[in-house]
């Protein structure tokens, strides 16, 4: 009888961290990567890109399902991901549904979000909060729609400040110039 109430926690625990696991985290594109490698990490194959890294800004674009299979909060949730100087910085996540479910996911990846806004609670939510770890800057919005709410995630390299910091005066620039 013990070994069967042994086995029984053993098969609990083993489904518990494996459906722990499944979980998509979106940063297994690791911040830093060049657009080839995440094109490369998603379908497999190198795609032609010339002179990449003279390229200020790119963005690549993946239905959410692709990425993340299996993940009801990346149903008709595109994904994109943000290049500065041909270097991974940002992933944006933006879905649209009946009721908040993004959050969800986020908070399975990085922790509960304690004392949440009183707003978010309401018929038609609409804040927005901030997670912060070594990585990276997590930035959730929720707001109301017609038929229901807009979520958005956005995912920011701490690593990578400078290109954001080198983006912004280049754009600046440009910005004077053209007055």
């Amino acid at each position: 009888m013990k070994y069967k109430k042994t086995s029984i926690l053993l098969i609990a625990q083993l489904l518990i961290a494996t459906s722990v696991q499944a979980r998509c985290n979106l940063e297994l594109f690791r911040f830093g990567s060049s657009v080839a490698e995440v094109e490369r990490q998603v379908t497999g194959s190198k795609i032609a890109i010339p002179d990449a890294e003279d390229i200020s800004r790119q963005e690549l674009f993946y239905p959410g399902e692709e990425i993340c299979k299996n993940e009801k909060a990346f149903e008709s949730a595109p994904i994109n991901f943000v290049f500065l100087y041909d270097k991974l910085v940002e992933i944006q996540v933006v879905r649209l549904s009946e009721s908040p479910i993004l959050v969800n996911w986020a908070e399975s990846i990085y922790g509960e979000k304690e004392k949440k806004p009183r707003s978010f609670y309401a018929k038609k939510p609409n804040t927005a909060w901030v997670w912060d770890n070594f990585n990276a800057v997590v930035f959730y919005s929720i707001a109301p729609d017609y038929e229901g709410v807009v979520e958005s995630i956005v995912i920011q390299s701490r690593r990578h400040q400078r290109y954001f910091e080198k983006f912004s005066k280049e754009e600046e620039k440009l910005l004077q110039g053209g007055l």
